[in-house]
C-alpha cells in the first residue's frame, strides 16, 4: 500500500468524425484567433482539409503553420517562438499531428513565460504558468502526447533528445477522432504503436506505479497487443484504429501519473546519435529492458501475461516461464509489425561507450522509476543486445 495522486486530463471529446465538430469546440471555449500547427505532410495531402473547410465557413480566424516536418529541435522552436509572437497574437492554439506537432504546439502556448532559448527549460517544472488554451488532435496513435505534461527536444548538432515537463503543458481539450489515423502508412503506425506500448508496460512495472494508473496501463498493454498488428495490416480497418487510439490515449494517462523507465531513458541518446524516431528507439530496446528488469517485477510480468491472453494456467507453466513468455511475446509483437534494428547501425565499441554514458548521465530521472538499477555496464549491455551485436 502507498500514498499516491492521480492526475486526469481536463477534457476528451472522442468519437469517429469528432474533427468535423472542431467549430462547435471552439466556440464553446470563446476562441476568436487561433494559431493551427499541423503536420506538414498532413496539410500536402489534403488529410485535414475538411478542419480549414469547417473554420473558414464559420468565419473564425485562424492562420496555419505547417514547418514540421520531423521532431523539432531547439533551434527550430525558438526560431517559430520568436516568429509568430503567439501571447500577442492569437487566443488560442490548435495542435493536428502526431507527437512532435503536439510537442511543439505546447511549447508555443506557454511560449509567454519562456525567456530566452526553450534549451532553458529543460527538466521538470520549470514551466510554472499556464499558457493560452491549447485544443490538440492527434493523427498517430503512439506518443500519447495528446494528455501529458511533456514535450520532447531534441538538439541536431549536440546529437540529443530530453523531455520539457510541466502540468501546465497539458492540452486543455483532446478531440480523438480515429478518422485522422486511416492515413497514417503502416511503418509510422508500427512504430507509434509500439512507442505506446512502451509507455503502458514501462509505467506498469515503474516504481511510480499506483493502483489506477495500472488500470489504465494494463488495458493499453490489452488494446495494443490486441489491435496493432491490425493497424499495420489495413489502416482502414476501423475497429483496429479506434482501439489503438484508445491504447494510445491510455498509455498517455499512465504517463501522467506513472512515468517510464529505462526504455525511454536509454532510447534518448539513441535516437539522438542516429537521428531516428522516438518510437523506433523505443521499439528497438524495448524487448531487451523488459527482459533486464523482468526478475525484479516477475509478480507485475504474471498481470501483464494475463492480459497479453499468454497461458497462465496450466501447471508447467512456471513462474519463470510465464515472465520468459511475456518477453518472447513482446519479440514476437515487434516483429510482427516490422521492426527491425537489423542493417540500421554501424556500431563500434566507442559509441556504445558515449551512449551508455549519456543515459547513466542525462536520464537519472527515468532510470530512477526504473525497477531494476541499470549501470553503465548494464546499459552497454542492453546496447549491444538490442543493436543486433552479439
Amino acid at each position: 500500500m502507498k500514498d499516491f495522486i492521480f492526475q486526469m486530463p481536463k477534457r476528451i471529446e472522442a468519437g469517429f468524425s469528432k474533427s468535423r465538430e472542431i467549430v462547435r469546440i471552439i466556440k464553446g471555449i470563446e476562441l476568436k484567433n487561433v494559431l493551427i500547427l499541423v503536420d506538414y505532410n498532413l496539410k500536402r495531402v489534403g488529410a485535414v482539409n475538411h478542419i480549414f473547410d469547417n473554420l473558414r465557413e464559420a468565419n473564425i480566424c485562424f492562420t496555419i503553420f505547417d514547418n514540421i516536418k520531423n521532431e523539432p529541435t531547439t533551434t527550430e522552436i525558438d526560431q517559430a517562438i520568436n516568429e509568430l509572437n503567439v501571447t500577442s497574437n492569437y487566443d488560442g492554439i490548435i495542435g493536428i499531428g502526431g507527437g512532435s506537432t503536439i510537442d511543439m504546439a505546447k511549447l508555443l502556448a506557454v511560449s509567454g513565460s519562456i525567456e530566452g532559448s526553450v534549451k532553458n527549460y529543460i527538466g521538470t517544472n520549470l514551466i510554472n504558468k499556464p499558457g493560452i488554451p491549447l485544443i490538440v488532435l492527434p493523427t498517430t496513435s503512439g506518443t500519447g502526447a495528446e494528455v501529458t505534461p511533456n514535450a520532447i527536444v531534441k538538439d541536431r548538432r549536440e546529437k540529443w533528445k530530453k523531455g520539457i515537463i510541466s502540468p501546465y503543458l497539458i492540452p486543455t481539450l483532446v478531440i480523438l477522432d480515429p478518422e485522422l489515423t486511416f492515413s497514417v502508412p503502416p511503418k509510422i503506425t508500427a512504430e507509434t504503436g509500439l512507442d505506446a506500448f512502451t509507455h503502458a508496460i514501462e509505467c506498469f512495472i515503474g516504481k511510480k506505479s499506483n493502483p489506477i494508473s495500472d488500470l489504465f496501463a494494463l488495458d493499453a498493454i490489452r488494446l495494443i497487443n490486441k489491435y496493432l498488428r491490425r493497424a499495420v495490416r489495413d489502416g482502414s480497418d476501423r475497429e483496429a484504429r479506434y482501439y489503438m487510439s484508445l491504447g494510445s490515449l491510455y498509455g498517455g494517462v499512465a504517463i501522467i501519473n506513472s512515468g517510464t523507465g529505462g526504455v525511454h531513458a536509454l532510447a534518448y541518446p539513441l535516437g539522438g546519435e542516429y537521428d531516428i524516431s522516438h518510437g523506433l528507439s523505443n521499439s528497438i530496446l524495448l524487448a531487451e529492458v523488459m527482459e533486464f528488469n523482468a526478475e525484479a517485477v516477475s509478480e507485475k510480468f504474471i498481470k501483464v501475461a494475463e492480459v497479453m491472453e499468454i497461458r497462465t494456467t496450466d501447471f508447467t507453466f512456471t513462474q519463470e516461464k510465464i515472465v520468459k513468455s511475456v518477453v518472447d511475446e513482446i519479440r514476437k509483437l515487434v516483429s510482427d509489425v516490422g521492426i527491425s534494428s537489423e542493417g540500421l547501425f554501424m556500431v563500434s565499441d566507442k559509441v556504445l561507450d558515449h551512449l551508455a554514458t549519456m543515459a547513466i548521465s542525462e536520464q537519472q530521472r527515468l532510470l530512477e522509476n526504473n525497477p531494476r538499477p541499470i549501470s553503465f555496464e548494464d546499459a552497454r549491455q542492453i546496447y549491444k543486445k538490442s543493436l543486433e551485436l552479439v
